[in-house]
């Protein structure tokens, strides 16, 4: 449970280096995209920080790009 606590307020910390610049210069595209990467990336070390095992996500990329890969003549 400590992990997690510590996860989020890493992430708070970002949060609170970051936002306010990006608001004051009202850079919204800026803030959209932050946002963007930020949230899945904290769930994900939260989850981590949790304890979960999560499925490795190779096997599943290998089997979705085989088939372009070879089209393309790279494998």
């Amino acid at each position: 449970m400590l992990n997690v606590l510590l996860v989020v307020m890493a992430y708070s910390l970002i949060c609170l280096y970051e936002v306010p610049g990006l608001i004051r210069e009202k850079s919204w595209r800026d803030f959209a995209s932050f946002t963007a990467f930020l949230l899945p990336a904290l769930i994900l070390s939260i989850i981590l920080a949790a304890g979960v095992k999560l499925p490795l996500i190779t096997p599943a990329i290998y089997k979705a790009f085989t088939p372009l890969l070879t089209w393309l003549g790279i494998i």
